[in-house]
């Protein structure tokens, strides 16, 4: 059950990824083409910067699941090696309850913020949209984390084994 869970949550983080960091390429190269080739046209492209902004903000949040799948974020590997199996795993499954609890939380105050903002009435003025849209990055992307550590729980994996190789 976990394993299908994450493979859904691996594909579309791996997929929302390469699409937001794709989308922040060609619009930071056009702006700087634009600005350069005809910088009388400038400004009639002042959105792509706001916009590739944007997507630099919800790719920063969504790919946090991924560090975390592939063991990069900061862990105490040295100290677990030298202790048992048994040991070893019961760690992992404190870590997944802390960070379930740690992220979940500030899952829950992204989405406040977010309906919070929706609720001002904010906008971006370059790209005429909410200014929730930055907070909602925030919120998805921590969700999505919790329910990483929140798998940790039930199924705790070896770090050092990345998706595919065992």
């Amino acid at each position: 059950m976990t394993t299908s869970i994450l493979r859904v949550l691996r594909v579309f983080e791996r997929t929302s990824v390469v699409a937001l960091f794709g989308i922040m390429l060609v619009l930071f190269v056009a702006n700087v083409a634009v600005r350069f080739v005809a910088p009388g046209l400038a400004s009639s492209i002042a959105w792509a910067e706001e916009a590739a902004r944007l997507a630099m903000i919800w790719g920063i949040f969504l790919i946090a699941g991924i560090t975390l799948e592939r063991g990069r974020h900061i862990a105490m590997s040295t100290l677990l090696v030298t202790c048992s199996a048994r040991v070893r795993f019961g760690v992992r499954r404190l870590v997944g309850v802390v960070g379930a609890a740690f992220f979940g939380y500030f899952c829950y105050l992204a989405t406040r913020m977010t309906v919070f903002v929706f609720g001002t009435g904010q906008i971006i003025p370059s790209l005429n949209l909410s200014s929730a849209y930055l907070y909602m990055g925030a919120a998805i992307g921590l969700g999505l984390l919790t329910t990483r550590y929140f798998l940790e729980i039930f199924e705790p994996r070896d770090p050092s084994i990345l998706p595919g190789d065992g």
